[in-house]
């Protein structure tokens, strides 16, 4: 693959009088299942990066083509847990690259600057400890296992979100593989528009990050979201009280560059908060003080 020096902004293509979305560096788009499920979670100091993840995707998956092809009406997902600081920047650099294929082939080879850039991190980053982030990014990506099955039948199939990913430092080459049979999956449902220079602006705020994509994948004037779904889709290993203050913590980070309008409430003594406006492009971000650590 061709390095890309001069990567363009997102822009639309009209294709089969159908607008598609093209991803770039600073923007992605991603199918809206991932982003309301619990893939991509918090991890924090504390929590064992090691530690096995099993989670049902049936409602989210069951109208992928592979599923309605074979009559697989069963999906679940297993593997390490993956973070939002560091995974989802690299699945991010994954969906781009073959997109930028157009799904034309499922084994790509390029450059670690190339693939970097591809993920949205700057040239200054370019360094051993990136390559390392990288490297454990992509071993713990290619560790999540799909699984499709008939209910009531001996019948299955096994894959993965990457069925391979190779990095040679001596030849500074990243091979990535796919499996073309799950290319739907970047289309399913409706997709929505990632910036990463909001992720960006919350350093070290996983809790916010996670926030963040799980609220851009809500509809339009959304219900007032309960606490409880908010600790579902994050996945904290802490106590209720702990995970609710750093939930609303995190939705006031988001409140602090611009990204949230809304307020908390609490009924029947559960807590929720009502989104008032969501600003794709950062609205008037109030002065923050000292950053609140998740």
């Amino acid at each position: 693959m061709a390095q890309d020096k001069n990567l363009l902004p997102l822009t639309e293509v009209t294709i089969s009088n159908e607008i598609q979305l093209i991803t770039s560096t600073s923007t992605s788009v991603q199918p809206n299942v991932l982003l309301r499920t619990g893939v991509f979670t918090p991890i924090g100091r504390k929590v064992n990066i090691n530690s096995g993840m099993m989670m049902d995707l049936t409602i989210d998956l069951v109208n992928l083509e592979l599923c309605q092809k074979e009559g697989y009406d069963s999906v679940t997902v297993r593997g390490t847990r993956l973070n939002v600081e560091t995974d989802f920047k690299v699945w991010c650099g994954i969906v781009l690259v073959f997109s930028k294929l157009e799904f034309l082939s499922n084994t790509v080879y390029l450059r670690f600057s190339e693939f970097a850039k591809y993920c949205g991190y700057p040239s200054r980053r370019f360094d051993k400890n990136l390559r390392r982030q990288i490297g454990e990014s992509l071993e713990r990506i290619q560790s999540q296992s799909l699984t499709f099955r008939r209910k009531g039948a001996n019948k299955a199939v096994h894959t993965g979100m990457l069925l391979k990913a190779g990095y040679d430092d001596d030849k500074d080459k990243v091979e990535l593989m796919a499996d073309e049979s799950l290319w739907d999956l970047y289309r399913l449902d409706y997709q929505v528009l990632v910036s990463m220079k909001v992720l960006s602006k919350l350093p070290r705020a996983e809790v916010a990050q996670c926030l963040y994509l799980y609220l851009l994948a809500l509809p339009e004037n959304p219900i007032p979201v309960s606490f409880t779904r908010l600790r579902e889709r994050l996945r904290l290993e802490s106590c209720t009280k702990e995970a609710n203050r750093k939930i609303k913590l995190g939705l006031m980070k988001l409140e602090s560059i611009g990204f949230l309008s809304g307020s908390f409430m609490t009924k029947s003594g559960e807590q929720f908060y009502c989104i008032d406006k969501r600003f794709k492009k950062l609205c008037n971000p109030l002065e923050t003080s000292p950053l609140l650590d998740d």
